[in-house]
């Protein structure tokens, strides 16, 4: 979808990105910028100079031709109507981005507490909402992911590679990402995605959704915790959330593969803050040809961050939150060979380096065995992943790490 911003709260598209009439939707940036992913799979980035892309087929159309790039890295937002995608298509480069590992200067963050609390009321109006709808027999609905945003502003500039910087040494075990927005150049999208969203390599695609959530409990060793997150997690409620996820992801690879294979049973997931139930999946496509465009379009966006029916849940989302932009969307790279890396733009942030402004957001499930401040908690937890980025210690962990004497081990080796 390729239109300008007229959404209130965003200003017009910059003349520079607007697509000329009649002429190719391209164009080039004179210097390498715009996308970095660094975890355990290792590390993107690109070497330019870049060609955008405001839309993910259009992007794949242009990397399988293989005349300007051999790769093609950004960001897919959660639907239609919170933006436009933001694709970069260069020349992959690999290794450790030099940003890492340097020093980073220490901000105040400074938080925007009548949009917080505008926020929380926002949710638990949501909650409130659609719990009646879920406990209903005549009601279609089955599940949602509700969430909520809080906003904080920064005491001095921050530069947002170094800010990424602090992301990536704070969470080695998952993905870290960076995307600049094409429609707003110099607000950044960043975070540290703890789920693969779809792998693909030849005819082979491989994931592994993640539904079922419970905060960590930092005053527990990792063997009591892991026994009381598997003794909460696989109860009715949670299966019965997960199950729809596994369902729905199934259902949307069918058309595409020969043959899918899956556990039957869920695992458990451990990722910063948070214990998580997941379920790999592997299938074998119909041919190694099949467009990651098809597949995102066909899975995208999944009960993981919208619900069950897609319609009804992203009508109740859209209308009752603030727009979610790139959050709960896909981030990744696809390259001329067909194959690609996508991750959930999960446990992040957005940051207007131009005004200071970071915007965090984190939703969770709900179905009708929910219970408000159980979900109020789960945000929280989530919210605590960039939270830590921004030296905003959560009371649970300074309270942990006063009464032992040291760090939290979450907080340290997350």
């Amino acid at each position: 979808m390729n239109r300008g911003l007229t959404r209130a709260g965003r200003g017009p598209m910059p003349d520079h990105a607007r697509p000329r009439t009649g002429r190719s939707r391209r164009r080039l940036i004179a210097a390498p910028a715009g996308f970095l992913l660094h975890g355990p799979s290792g590390s993107v980035g690109l070497d330019g100079p870049l060609t955008s892309f405001r839309g993910l087929s259009e992007a794949e159309n242009a990397v399988r031709e293989g005349t300007h790039g051999n790769i093609v890295a950004g960001a897919v937002p959660f639907d239609q109507e919170s933006g436009t995608s933001s694709f970069y298509l260069g020349r992959r480069v690999t290794g450790r981005p030099a940003v890492l590992g340097r020093p980073t200067r220490r901000s105040q963050f400074v938080p925007d507490v009548i949009f917080n609390d505008t926020e929380i009321a926002g949710y638990i109006r949501m909650v409130d909402h659609v719990l009646p709808m879920l406990r209903s027999p005549n009601d279609v609905l089955e599940k949602i992911v509700a969430a909520r945003a809080e906003r904080f502003f920064t005491t001095e500039p921050v530069d947002p590679l170094q800010l990424y910087g602090r992301i990536v040494d704070m969470y080695p075990r998952v993905h870290s990402y960076l995307v600049e927005h094409l429609e707003t150049p110099g607000v950044y999208t960043m975070g540290a995605s703890p789920e693969l969203f779809v792998k693909k390599t030849g005819d082979i695609v491989t994931m592994t959704p993640l539904a079922g959530t419970i905060p960590r409990n930092p005053s527990l060793s990792t063997p009591e915790d892991t026994a009381r997150a598997h003794a909460e997690l696989f109860t009715d409620k949670y299966l019965v959330e997960h199950r729809h996820l596994v369902e729905f992801m199934l259902k949307g690879l069918a058309p595409f593969c020969t043959v899918v294979d899956h556990t039957h049973e869920p695992q458990l997931i451990d990722v910063p803050g948070v214990w998580h139930l997941g379920t790999p999946i592997r299938g074998r496509l119909t041919s190694p040809g099949v467009r990651v465009a098809d597949l995102v379009s066909a899975l995208h966006p999944s009960p993981a961050v919208c619900g069950v029916p897609q319609s009804a849940s992203l009508q109740l989302i859209t209308t009752n939150e603030s727009p979610r932009g790139y959050y709960g969307g896909l981030v990744g790279w696809l390259d001329s060979n067909g194959d690609c890396e996508l991750y959930m733009a999960l446990r992040g942030l957005d940051f207007d380096a131009r005004n200071g402004c970071l915007t965090l957001r984190a939703g969770g499930g709900i179905v009708k065995g929910s219970r408000m401040d159980v979900e109020f908690t789960e945000t929280t937890a989530k919210l605590a992943t960039m939270r830590r980025v921004l030296g905003i210690t959560p009371l649970l962990e300074a309270s942990a790490s006063s009464r032992s004497g040291r760090p939290v081990r979450e907080a340290a080796n997350a």
